[in-house]
């Protein structure tokens, strides 16, 4: 009877504490724009990949979307926790674009004002074709946690995660550029299908307990 008691107390612990285990890859959607033409949601994905000490970033864009550098936004932006400019290298798109990091203070209206935000350094596009994707950067220092962090908010804008500034490929006669925002948390995957395998062990263990007794 102790041993099994004992057994169903680990099990809940091992089920219980897998809420606390940090991600090894997490996705991001891109759900709002302020641009109506884009149509309903999802506008893209941010991957976050836990890499040792550092978290890679990689920024996806639907199919009919490139990324942008129109006049006050940045290509994409972002907040995060003890994190600084200097960790983030590695900037990339493919098609070989410049880029750099500005902080504080980059914004993506209206989407509010984030820590940080990924600038175009030369020959910068502020309409068609843009800049294809992905975008992808390395943070040092870092892990997923860290970037779950809302923009703070001017008025009139919405909280959110992450921020890109993008133009839309299917309009022909009137370019249509804005930004597209996540501005809710994804839930993890392997962290929900741990904490539910551990409630099934230990509902199965008081089944037992309870046909024994």
């Amino acid at each position: 009877m102790k041993l099994r008691t004992r057994l169903l107390s680990t099990v809940a612990a091992i089920g219980l504490s897998a809420v606390a285990l940090p991600a090894a890859a997490v996705d991001f959607l891109f759900n709002l724009t302020d641009v109506g033409t884009f149509g309903a949601p999802t506008y893209g994905t941010v991957s976050l990949l836990q890499d040792g000490t550092s978290v890679d970033f990689k920024i996806t864009l639907d199919p009919e979307f490139n990324f942008v550098s129109t006049g006050g936004h940045h290509v994409f932006s972002f907040n995060g926790t003890g994190v600084a400019a200097g960790d983030i290298t590695g900037i990339t798109d493919s098609t070989g674009q410049s880029f750099t990091v500005d902080s504080p203070n980059a914004v993506n209206p209206p989407f509010g004002t984030f820590q940080f935000g990924i600038a175009c350094s030369a020959d910068c596009k502020n309409g068609g074709p843009g800049y294809g994707g992905p975008l992808e950067f390395t943070v040092a220092n870092a892990v997923i946690n860290d970037f779950l962090v809302l923009s703070t908010l001017p008025p009139g804008t919405y909280p959110a995660y992450f921020a890109a500034d993008v133009y839309w490929l299917q309009e022909t006669n009137l370019p249509r550029t804005g930004a597209i925002a996540v501005t809710a948390a994804v839930p993890e995957p392997e962290t929900y299908a741990l904490f539910l395998a551990g409630l099934g062990a230990v509902g199965f263990m008081a089944k037992r307990r309870r046909k024994t007794t």
